[in-house]
């Protein structure tokens, strides 16, 4: 005899739910970004640009891109997704409220905030303005004993994106060419050690654009893509995959399944009533 109880044991357990999201990738286009090619680049839930869509800075070239952000890009794409660069800062420094304010097509443009897009948590930290423009403001400002000038220790845990211009230290980043010659931020490295987002993109050195996943034995990985884009743009060659991404012309569309969100979106809820309940410190 099987009993109801037992019979709803043995019901076989559902398959759990699976969405995709489709997240494409562009950075450092440096006014070269077009109707013409926004026409071939594909298409995808989010568009995310991490910085320097400008050459010099100026608010002509910001209003340029708010056209496009607000005209073809988003007919194309339904969340567009920005940080800023060293170039972006030329003029404005770190009054990154001007350029929030200039870029009205922007869905998010992110200064040190996290937004919850399409079921993911997305995390973006600009460029920081600091002495020089060039690839050593880093490093400058981590060797005056001023490690967190530009922010990183407030990126948190639990990120699926994390967006920042710049690359983090030894990861995509030897900059002219010169193997060994690295130009990442160390303190950017540590957080990503520390809190080990899913996926990081990042451009700044454009001879390094690419992907390369990076973990070890004691943490889980990190796929880091470097999407700057080349000084000229081409006709898109093959969509080459790799580990769920492609790749065209510095550009990488990267493929997010999402399982089980809602079961994580709850035991995420419960976490934080335990955490609520616990009793607090004299």
């Amino acid at each position: 005899r099987i009993s109801m109880m037992g019979a709803a044991m043995k019901k076989k357990a559902e398959a759990p739910k699976r969405t995709t999201v489709r997240i494409l990738h562009i950075s450092d286009t440096h006014s070269l970004l077009t109707e013409e090619v926004i026409r071939k680049l594909p298409a995808a839930d989010i568009l995310i640009h991490t910085g320097d869509f400008t050459e010099s800075g100026n608010l002509k070239e910001v209003q340029e891109f708010n056209k496009l952000l607000s005209g073809p890009l988003k007919a194309k794409y339904p969340h567009r997704v920005v940080v800023a660069g060293n170039h972006d800062l030329y003029h404005v420094g770190n009054n990154y409220k001007v350029l929030k304010d200039t870029l009205t097509g922007a869905t998010h443009f992110l200064v040190h905030e996290q937004a919850e897009i399409c079921g993911l948590r997305v995390y973006g930290a600009p460029w920081w303005a600091g002495h020089s423009w060039d690839y050593k403001t880093f490093k400058n400002y981590e060797r005056k004993n001023q490690p967190d000038a530009a922010g990183f220790g407030k990126i948190p845990s639990n990120v699926d994106l994390l967006l920042t211009h710049g690359p983090p230290r030894g990861v995509l980043d030897e900059a002219d060419g010169h193997k060994g010659n690295h130009s990442g931020s160390r303190e950017l490295w540590g957080a990503i050690v520390k809190n080990t987002p899913k996926v990081h993109l990042f451009g700044h050195v454009h001879e390094q654009r690419g992907s390369a996943r990076v973990g070890t034995i004691s943490r889980k990985s990190t796929l880091f893509v470097n999407s700057s884009m080349t000084d000229r743009w081409k006709e898109p060659k093959q969509l080459q995959s790799a580990e769920g991404s492609g790749s065209w012309n510095g550009a990488h569309l990267i493929i997010a399944t999402k399982e089980q969100q809602e079961q994580q979106q709850q035991q995420q809820e419960e976490d934080n009533k335990k955490i609520n309940k616990a009793p607090q410190a004299a």
